[in-house]
Protein backbone atom coordinates (compact mmCIF):
# COMPACT_ATOMS: atom_id res chain seq x y z
CA UNK A 1 0.00 0.00 0.00
CA UNK A 2 1.37 3.30 -1.04
CA UNK A 3 0.64 6.33 1.32
CA UNK A 4 1.27 10.24 0.07
CA UNK A 5 1.69 12.66 2.36
CA UNK A 6 -1.03 15.23 1.70
CA UNK A 7 -2.33 18.21 3.43
CA UNK A 8 -5.55 18.76 2.26
CA UNK A 9 -6.25 22.04 4.43
CA UNK A 10 -3.69 23.88 2.38
CA UNK A 11 -5.23 22.47 -0.72
CA UNK A 12 -8.72 23.78 -0.19
CA UNK A 13 -7.65 27.16 0.14
CA UNK A 14 -9.45 29.79 -1.84
CA UNK A 15 -7.01 31.32 -3.92
CA UNK A 16 -9.33 32.80 -6.25
CA UNK A 17 -12.53 32.86 -8.30
CA UNK A 18 -14.14 31.16 -11.37
CA UNK A 19 -16.70 33.54 -13.24
CA UNK A 20 -20.03 32.18 -13.11
CA UNK A 21 -22.94 32.59 -16.37
CA UNK A 22 -25.61 34.57 -15.37
CA UNK A 23 -27.40 31.85 -15.13
CA UNK A 24 -29.32 32.42 -12.48
CA UNK A 25 -29.66 36.35 -12.62
CA UNK A 26 -27.05 38.77 -13.23
CA UNK A 27 -25.51 38.84 -9.37
CA UNK A 28 -24.64 34.67 -9.67
CA UNK A 29 -21.84 34.36 -7.63
CA UNK A 30 -18.80 32.40 -8.70
CA UNK A 31 -17.15 29.48 -7.82
CA UNK A 32 -14.40 29.13 -5.26
CA UNK A 33 -10.59 27.92 -7.15
CA UNK A 34 -8.90 25.98 -4.59
CA UNK A 35 -5.29 25.38 -4.34
CA UNK A 36 -5.44 21.70 -5.59
CA UNK A 37 -2.11 19.88 -6.74
CA UNK A 38 -3.40 20.10 -10.48
CA UNK A 39 -6.18 21.59 -12.27
CA UNK A 40 -9.74 20.32 -12.31
CA UNK A 41 -9.68 19.61 -15.72
CA UNK A 42 -6.24 17.59 -15.37
CA UNK A 43 -8.00 15.69 -12.68
CA UNK A 44 -10.87 15.00 -14.66
CA UNK A 45 -9.07 13.67 -17.34
CA UNK A 46 -6.61 11.51 -14.97
CA UNK A 47 -9.88 10.34 -13.18
CA UNK A 48 -11.30 8.85 -16.80
CA UNK A 49 -8.65 6.83 -16.39
CA UNK A 50 -8.54 5.31 -13.06
CA UNK A 51 -5.78 7.57 -11.88
CA UNK A 52 -7.83 10.91 -10.20
CA UNK A 53 -6.35 12.58 -7.33
CA UNK A 54 -10.17 13.57 -6.33
CA UNK A 55 -13.54 12.80 -7.52
CA UNK A 56 -14.24 14.99 -9.78
CA UNK A 57 -17.83 17.51 -8.63
CA UNK A 58 -19.66 19.93 -10.29
CA UNK A 59 -17.45 22.77 -9.14
CA UNK A 60 -14.60 21.30 -11.73
CA UNK A 61 -16.95 21.96 -14.80
CA UNK A 62 -18.38 24.98 -16.13
CA UNK A 63 -21.11 24.39 -18.36
CA UNK A 64 -22.12 26.21 -21.90
CA UNK A 65 -25.20 26.60 -23.64
CA UNK A 66 -24.55 28.94 -25.98
CA UNK A 67 -27.86 30.68 -27.65
CA UNK A 68 -26.09 30.61 -31.12
CA UNK A 69 -27.20 27.04 -31.31
CA UNK A 70 -31.28 27.29 -32.47
CA UNK A 71 -32.14 23.84 -30.23
CA UNK A 72 -30.76 25.77 -26.90
CA UNK A 73 -33.01 28.88 -27.35
CA UNK A 74 -36.34 26.46 -28.32
CA UNK A 75 -35.52 24.08 -25.11
CA UNK A 76 -35.47 27.44 -23.08
CA UNK A 77 -31.87 26.29 -21.82
CA UNK A 78 -29.12 28.88 -22.85
CA UNK A 79 -26.61 29.10 -20.66
CA UNK A 80 -23.59 31.80 -21.91
CA UNK A 81 -22.57 35.25 -20.94
CA UNK A 82 -25.36 36.81 -22.55
CA UNK A 83 -28.37 35.64 -20.98
CA UNK A 84 -31.76 34.71 -22.53
CA UNK A 85 -35.04 34.47 -21.52
CA UNK A 86 -37.12 31.50 -22.02
CA UNK A 87 -38.98 32.49 -24.78
CA UNK A 88 -38.44 28.53 -26.74
CA UNK A 89 -38.89 28.79 -30.34
CA UNK A 90 -37.84 26.67 -33.52
CA UNK A 91 -34.82 24.46 -33.41
CA UNK A 92 -32.46 24.38 -36.16
CA UNK A 93 -34.98 22.02 -37.81
CA UNK A 94 -37.38 24.52 -37.83
CA UNK A 95 -39.76 22.57 -35.26
CA UNK A 96 -41.78 24.88 -33.17
CA UNK A 97 -40.84 24.56 -28.94
CA UNK A 98 -42.89 25.62 -26.77
CA UNK A 99 -41.77 26.99 -22.90
CA UNK A 100 -43.83 25.30 -20.25
CA UNK A 101 -43.03 27.46 -16.92
CA UNK A 102 -44.12 24.83 -14.41
CA UNK A 103 -41.68 21.75 -15.92
CA UNK A 104 -39.30 24.38 -16.57
CA UNK A 105 -38.60 23.48 -19.65
CA UNK A 106 -39.98 23.04 -23.56
CA UNK A 107 -41.86 20.97 -25.44
CA UNK A 108 -42.69 20.90 -29.29
CA UNK A 109 -46.00 23.22 -29.88
CA UNK A 110 -49.05 21.04 -28.81
CA UNK A 111 -50.83 21.00 -32.27
CA UNK A 112 -48.29 21.51 -34.04
CA UNK A 113 -48.33 19.66 -37.57
CA UNK A 114 -45.90 16.55 -38.14
CA UNK A 115 -42.64 17.41 -39.12
CA UNK A 116 -42.52 14.15 -41.00
CA UNK A 117 -46.07 12.01 -41.75
CA UNK A 118 -43.68 9.52 -43.50
CA UNK A 119 -40.13 8.53 -42.29
CA UNK A 120 -39.76 6.36 -45.50
CA UNK A 121 -39.54 9.70 -46.91
CA UNK A 122 -37.78 12.13 -44.51
CA UNK A 123 -35.47 13.51 -46.99
CA UNK A 124 -38.91 15.15 -48.81
CA UNK A 125 -39.36 16.98 -45.08
CA UNK A 126 -36.27 17.70 -43.35
CA UNK A 127 -33.75 20.34 -44.30
CA UNK A 128 -30.58 20.31 -42.34
CA UNK A 129 -29.16 23.20 -41.04
CA UNK A 130 -25.77 25.03 -42.13
CA UNK A 131 -24.12 25.74 -38.91
CA UNK A 132 -21.57 27.93 -40.86
CA UNK A 133 -24.37 30.27 -40.84
CA UNK A 134 -24.10 30.66 -36.90
CA UNK A 135 -21.76 33.17 -34.87
CA UNK A 136 -18.90 31.03 -34.00
CA UNK A 137 -16.29 33.60 -33.86
CA UNK A 138 -18.65 36.20 -32.16
CA UNK A 139 -19.96 33.49 -29.65
CA UNK A 140 -16.64 32.42 -28.60
CA UNK A 141 -15.46 35.97 -27.79
CA UNK A 142 -18.17 36.47 -26.07
CA UNK A 143 -17.58 33.39 -23.78
CA UNK A 144 -14.06 33.32 -23.09
CA UNK A 145 -13.57 35.01 -20.13
CA UNK A 146 -15.82 32.12 -18.40
CA UNK A 147 -14.65 29.06 -19.90
CA UNK A 148 -11.54 27.18 -19.57
CA UNK A 149 -9.33 28.40 -16.88
CA UNK A 150 -8.37 25.23 -15.73
CA UNK A 151 -11.66 23.95 -15.36
CA UNK A 152 -13.39 21.57 -17.82
CA UNK A 153 -15.60 23.26 -20.25
CA UNK A 154 -18.96 21.13 -20.68
CA UNK A 155 -21.19 22.11 -23.97
CA UNK A 156 -24.48 20.66 -23.97
CA UNK A 157 -25.77 18.51 -26.86
CA UNK A 158 -29.67 18.88 -27.18
CA UNK A 159 -31.81 16.63 -28.77
CA UNK A 160 -30.31 13.63 -29.56
CA UNK A 161 -30.80 10.72 -31.94
CA UNK A 162 -34.35 9.74 -30.22
CA UNK A 163 -35.43 13.00 -29.40
CA UNK A 164 -34.69 14.01 -32.57
CA UNK A 165 -37.05 11.41 -34.18
CA UNK A 166 -39.43 12.25 -31.30
CA UNK A 167 -39.20 15.79 -32.42
CA UNK A 168 -39.97 15.00 -36.30
CA UNK A 169 -42.57 12.05 -35.60
CA UNK A 170 -44.21 12.51 -31.99
CA UNK A 171 -43.22 9.61 -29.35
CA UNK A 172 -45.49 6.72 -30.71
CA UNK A 173 -44.46 6.73 -34.18
CA UNK A 174 -40.61 7.73 -33.29
CA UNK A 175 -41.40 4.17 -31.25
CA UNK A 176 -42.56 2.66 -33.57
CA UNK A 177 -40.00 3.22 -36.85
CA UNK A 178 -37.47 1.18 -34.67
CA UNK A 179 -39.21 -1.68 -34.40
CA UNK A 180 -40.82 -1.51 -37.85
CA UNK A 181 -39.13 -3.52 -40.90
CA UNK A 182 -40.53 -1.12 -43.16
CA UNK A 183 -39.05 1.86 -41.25
CA UNK A 184 -35.92 1.07 -40.14
CA UNK A 185 -34.21 1.59 -43.13
CA UNK A 186 -35.51 5.08 -43.35
CA UNK A 187 -34.45 5.54 -39.69
CA UNK A 188 -30.39 4.68 -40.42
CA UNK A 189 -30.48 6.81 -43.07
CA UNK A 190 -31.40 9.59 -40.99
CA UNK A 191 -29.60 8.63 -37.83
CA UNK A 192 -26.48 8.32 -40.02
CA UNK A 193 -27.05 12.01 -41.28
CA UNK A 194 -27.71 13.66 -37.85
CA UNK A 195 -24.05 12.12 -37.13
CA UNK A 196 -22.67 13.88 -39.59
CA UNK A 197 -24.34 17.29 -37.88
CA UNK A 198 -23.43 15.96 -34.37
CA UNK A 199 -19.53 15.43 -36.01
CA UNK A 200 -19.90 19.18 -37.40
CA UNK A 201 -21.07 20.56 -34.47
CA UNK A 202 -18.17 18.91 -32.15
CA UNK A 203 -15.45 20.57 -34.49
CA UNK A 204 -17.12 23.75 -33.72
CA UNK A 205 -17.36 23.31 -30.18
CA UNK A 206 -13.81 22.05 -29.88
CA UNK A 207 -12.52 25.24 -32.30
CA UNK A 208 -14.37 27.76 -30.56
CA UNK A 209 -14.82 27.26 -26.91
CA UNK A 210 -12.12 24.70 -26.54
CA UNK A 211 -14.75 21.79 -25.27
CA UNK A 212 -13.82 19.19 -22.99
CA UNK A 213 -16.65 17.70 -22.82
CA UNK A 214 -19.96 16.72 -24.90
CA UNK A 215 -22.79 16.42 -22.48
CA UNK A 216 -25.37 14.28 -24.87
CA UNK A 217 -29.14 14.44 -24.35
CA UNK A 218 -30.90 11.05 -25.78
CA UNK A 219 -33.90 9.73 -23.31
CA UNK A 220 -34.07 6.00 -23.24
CA UNK A 221 -37.01 5.34 -20.63
CA UNK A 222 -39.71 6.30 -18.48
CA UNK A 223 -39.85 6.21 -15.01
CA UNK A 224 -40.50 2.78 -14.79
CA UNK A 225 -38.87 0.88 -18.05
CA UNK A 226 -36.71 1.51 -20.94
CA UNK A 227 -38.60 2.65 -23.94
CA UNK A 228 -37.35 -0.21 -25.66
CA UNK A 229 -35.17 -3.55 -25.80
CA UNK A 230 -31.18 -3.88 -25.17
CA UNK A 231 -31.47 -5.89 -28.58
CA UNK A 232 -33.53 -2.95 -29.96
CA UNK A 233 -30.85 -0.20 -29.10
CA UNK A 234 -28.06 -2.54 -30.12
CA UNK A 235 -29.40 -2.28 -33.32
CA UNK A 236 -30.93 0.89 -33.83
CA UNK A 237 -29.07 2.77 -32.09
CA UNK A 238 -25.37 1.87 -30.85
CA UNK A 239 -24.32 2.47 -33.76
CA UNK A 240 -24.50 5.70 -34.43
CA UNK A 241 -23.94 6.42 -30.66
CA UNK A 242 -20.49 4.88 -31.37
CA UNK A 243 -20.32 7.29 -34.19
CA UNK A 244 -21.05 10.23 -31.72
CA UNK A 245 -18.24 9.21 -29.09
CA UNK A 246 -15.77 8.84 -31.62
CA UNK A 247 -16.41 11.94 -32.92
CA UNK A 248 -15.71 13.42 -29.52
CA UNK A 249 -13.00 11.39 -28.80
CA UNK A 250 -11.08 11.88 -32.12
CA UNK A 251 -11.03 15.82 -30.66
CA UNK A 252 -9.50 15.23 -27.32
CA UNK A 253 -13.18 15.17 -25.76
CA UNK A 254 -15.49 13.18 -23.84
CA UNK A 255 -19.09 12.21 -23.88
CA UNK A 256 -21.46 12.56 -20.65
CA UNK A 257 -24.69 10.77 -21.88
CA UNK A 258 -28.15 12.45 -20.48
CA UNK A 259 -30.64 9.85 -20.75
CA UNK A 260 -33.79 9.82 -18.53
CA UNK A 261 -35.90 6.81 -17.15
CA UNK A 262 -35.18 3.32 -15.42
CA UNK A 263 -32.71 2.55 -17.93
CA UNK A 264 -29.83 0.48 -16.22
CA UNK A 265 -30.04 -2.68 -18.08
CA UNK A 266 -28.98 -0.79 -21.20
CA UNK A 267 -26.07 0.18 -19.50
CA UNK A 268 -23.93 -2.79 -21.73
CA UNK A 269 -25.00 -0.96 -24.82
CA UNK A 270 -23.88 2.46 -24.09
CA UNK A 271 -20.62 0.45 -22.73
CA UNK A 272 -20.89 -0.97 -26.03
CA UNK A 273 -21.11 2.77 -27.87
CA UNK A 274 -18.27 4.02 -25.94
CA UNK A 275 -20.15 6.49 -23.12
CA UNK A 276 -17.61 7.85 -20.87
CA UNK A 277 -20.27 9.06 -18.02
CA UNK A 278 -23.70 8.29 -17.79
CA UNK A 279 -26.12 10.76 -16.47
CA UNK A 280 -28.69 8.84 -15.17
CA UNK A 281 -32.00 9.18 -12.74
CA UNK A 282 -32.55 7.83 -9.09
CA UNK A 283 -35.11 5.71 -9.94
CA UNK A 284 -31.90 3.26 -11.63
CA UNK A 285 -30.33 0.76 -8.95
CA UNK A 286 -26.81 2.65 -9.45
CA UNK A 287 -25.46 0.35 -6.59
CA UNK A 288 -26.07 -2.35 -9.18
CA UNK A 289 -24.46 -0.67 -11.96
CA UNK A 290 -21.88 0.78 -10.24
CA UNK A 291 -20.97 -2.93 -9.21
CA UNK A 292 -21.30 -4.74 -12.39
CA UNK A 293 -19.83 -2.00 -14.81
CA UNK A 294 -17.72 0.66 -12.61
CA UNK A 295 -14.87 -0.41 -14.54
CA UNK A 296 -16.05 0.72 -17.82
CA UNK A 297 -17.89 3.68 -17.44
CA UNK A 298 -18.84 6.42 -15.11
CA UNK A 299 -21.87 7.84 -13.23
CA UNK A 300 -22.88 10.93 -13.15
CA UNK A 301 -24.87 11.67 -9.76
CA UNK A 302 -24.56 13.14 -6.49
CA UNK A 303 -26.06 14.19 -2.80
CA UNK A 304 -29.99 15.61 -3.01
CA UNK A 305 -28.81 18.78 -2.54
CA UNK A 306 -31.13 21.51 -3.80
CA UNK A 307 -31.77 24.93 -3.96
CA UNK A 308 -32.61 26.74 -0.62
CA UNK A 309 -30.87 23.55 1.31
CA UNK A 310 -29.23 24.83 4.74
CA UNK A 311 -25.52 24.06 5.25
CA UNK A 312 -26.50 21.64 7.72
CA UNK A 313 -28.40 20.07 5.11
CA UNK A 314 -26.41 19.72 2.84
CA UNK A 315 -23.71 18.67 4.78
CA UNK A 316 -26.34 16.11 6.30
CA UNK A 317 -27.17 14.99 2.81
CA UNK A 318 -22.91 15.09 1.45
CA UNK A 319 -22.49 12.31 4.12
CA UNK A 320 -25.07 10.22 3.12
CA UNK A 321 -24.03 10.03 -0.05
CA UNK A 322 -20.33 9.33 1.11
CA UNK A 323 -21.83 6.75 3.60
CA UNK A 324 -23.48 4.66 0.89
CA UNK A 325 -21.08 5.42 -2.36
CA UNK A 326 -17.74 6.46 -0.49
CA UNK A 327 -16.31 2.95 -1.50
CA UNK A 328 -17.23 3.34 -5.65
CA UNK A 329 -16.05 7.28 -5.86
CA UNK A 330 -13.36 5.87 -7.96
CA UNK A 331 -16.72 5.97 -10.97
CA UNK A 332 -18.68 8.36 -9.50
CA UNK A 333 -18.89 12.22 -11.66
CA UNK A 334 -20.05 13.61 -8.01
CA UNK A 335 -22.81 15.88 -8.73
CA UNK A 336 -23.50 19.21 -6.90
CA UNK A 337 -25.57 21.10 -9.39
CA UNK A 338 -24.43 24.20 -11.31
CA UNK A 339 -21.09 25.61 -9.81
CA UNK A 340 -21.47 23.59 -6.51
CA UNK A 341 -22.06 24.13 -2.71
CA UNK A 342 -18.53 24.73 -1.31
CA UNK A 343 -19.57 22.85 1.85
CA UNK A 344 -20.38 19.53 -0.70
CA UNK A 345 -17.36 20.71 -2.28
CA UNK A 346 -14.75 20.09 0.54
CA UNK A 347 -16.13 17.02 1.90
CA UNK A 348 -16.24 15.21 -1.39
CA UNK A 349 -12.59 16.46 -1.89
CA UNK A 350 -11.35 15.56 1.49
CA UNK A 351 -12.73 11.79 1.20
CA UNK A 352 -11.54 11.27 -2.21
CA UNK A 353 -8.52 12.70 -2.09
CA UNK A 354 -7.60 10.66 1.34
CA UNK A 355 -8.77 7.45 -0.48
CA UNK A 356 -7.17 7.83 -3.42
CA UNK A 357 -4.01 8.32 -2.08
CA UNK A 358 -3.63 5.28 -0.33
Amino acid sequence: MRIININIKDELKVIGEYKSFPFMGPDTPGSPKYNTPITPKENVFRFLKGEGVWAPTGADFVTLCPKIIPDNVARAFVIEAESVPPTAGKDMFGVEWEYVPEAGGSMVRPGNPLKVPDICEWEKYITFPNIDEYDWEGSAKTNAPYIGNGRVTMVWMMNGLFERLISFMEFENAALALIDDDEKEAVHRLFDKLCDLYDALFEKYKKYYDADCIYFHDDWGSQRAPFFSLDTVREMLVPYLKRVCQSAHKRGMFIDFHSCGKIEMLVPAMIEAGVDVWSGQDMNDREFVLKEYGDSIKLNFGPVAGFGMTDEQIVEETQKFLDKYGKYLKSIFVSTGFGGNPKMYEMVYTYSREAFSK
